[in-house]
């Protein structure tokens, strides 16, 4: 077990150092070249920091392990996302104020993110563990505030599509939000780390040697993650010109991939050692902060990079992806809010998420959003309580 542990564990090392060597010698890669190598660098550099986190559990208190954990879930897709709203912020004219071809890219990514945890993450935790043990995800009793923050965040982010751009005030009502829920997680105990495989070789060294590890790949996971985003989102650019590709669908669904795969890929080993809930807890607490920080912070870049506090703006179409994904979490938190899910939960939300993909105009995904809209109302119809258990499970902590 140790030998495929140290395998799996030096490979995904070795897998952040071509975008390393690329960057440096000064080579340029044509694009689809360019997204693999980065693109690889990045998912590498998410999984490493995702194995030291869950090993630095072992050495530091259990309420600051929280707040690690749940800040360096959204460092990868936050870089990523930066470099889209910095030049955004740079290309804006605060004169005519004109949506520019740099901000009209802003909302793929995040949205894409958002969808990708609750469409493939969600359902992934859902229909292993019933292939495992032919049973239902029962999480009754956990996840009170996780739940609850998220469908709080979901309920504000119906304003986006509203408003046509992300307000100062919204940006920070959002990242108040996250700071409230950072704060109750501070205060919440935490039980031992379970962990396994790879986590449970370097949870096993000498205690030096231990931190000293989990101090490196810290260092190592955001090095390569900060070096590479930038030339990934060039390169995803610049392959959707030289191919004819639509730029915002481009990145809305392989920016995502480099940056939410480690979560998703997590949380579904849980499911698969039947501990589902956990693998659950490991998404909807990333949802949240996606929903507050990620989308709160976009704004706070925006405004940095052109110089004002500025409304963060978003043409129709951009409107349109936010409302889809408000209707996504909507949905998808209605389908686990009584905390025990079935099957088909899951494969209602697979089967929406892959149907969606075939659907990319504005025109469309507005249709789409309104089914997820209808599906969730109809959840409603035949079980009101729905609703209050959003809340309720959080209501005591």
């Amino acid at each position: 077990m140790n030998y495929r542990s140290r395998l799996g564990f030096y490979l995904v090392l070795a897998l952040g150092l071509p975008s390393i060597a690329a960057l440096f010698s000064g080579v340029h890669l044509p694009p689809v070249a360019a997204t693999c190598v980065y693109g690889a660098g990045i998912m590498a550099g998410a999984f490493l920091m995702s194995w030291a986190a869950e090993v630095a559990e072992l050495d530091i208190s259990a309420s600051l392990a929280i707040a690690i954990l749940v800040l360096l879930t959204v460092l990868p897709e936050f870089a990523i996302e930066a470099v889209l709203v910095w030049d955004a912020g740079a290309s804006f004219d605060t004169a005519t104020r004109e949506i520019t071809a740099e901000t009209q890219r802003v909302a793929a990514n995040v949205t894409g993110a958002n969808r990708l945890l609750i469409g493939l993450g969600w359902s992934a935790v859902i229909l292993l563990y019933w292939l495992r043990r032919r049973g239902m995800v029962d999480v009754r009793g956990r996840m009170g505030a996780e739940v609850t923050f998220l469908a709080v965040a979901t309920l504000l982010s119906f304003a986006i599509f509203f408003l046509r751009g992300i307000h100062a005030a919204l940006a920070a009502a959002l990242i108040g939000l996250y700071l409230v829920y950072l704060w109750m997680s501070l205060r919440r105990e935490v039980e031992e780390p379970e962990l396994a495989g790879i986590t449970r070789w370097l949870g096993s060294l000498p205690a030096g040697w231990r931190r000293a590890v989990v101090v490196g790949l810290f260092g190592y996971a955001a090095g390569i993650i900060l070096v590479a985003v930038e030339p990934f989102v060039g390169g995803l650019i610049e392959m959707g010109r030289s191919l004819g590709m639509d730029e915002f669908i481009l990145i809305q669904i392989i920016a995502p991939l480099a940056s939410e795969t480690p979560e998703v890929v997590v949380a579904a080993l849980f499911a698969w050692r039947a501990n589902p809930a956990a693998g659950l807890e490991v998404l909807i607490s990333s949802g949240a902060t996606k929903f507050t920080l990620l989308i709160g912070g976009m704004v706070v870049i925006f405004s940095l990079s052109a110089g004002q506090v500025l409304t963060l703006p978003l043409d129709s179409r951009q409107a349109i992806e936010f409302l889809l994904t408000t209707a996504v979490a909507v949905f998808g938190l209605l389908l686990i809010a009584r905390r025990v899910v079935d099957w088909r939960a899951g494969a209602a939300l697979l089967a929406l998420f892959v149907a969606h993909l075939f659907f990319p105009k504005a025109e469309h995904r507005l249709w789409v959003a309104g089914v997820y809209f209808a599906l969730a109302a109809l959840l409603v119809v035949r079980d009101w309580r729905r609703v209050k258990f959003l809340f309720r499970e959080g209501a005591g902590l």
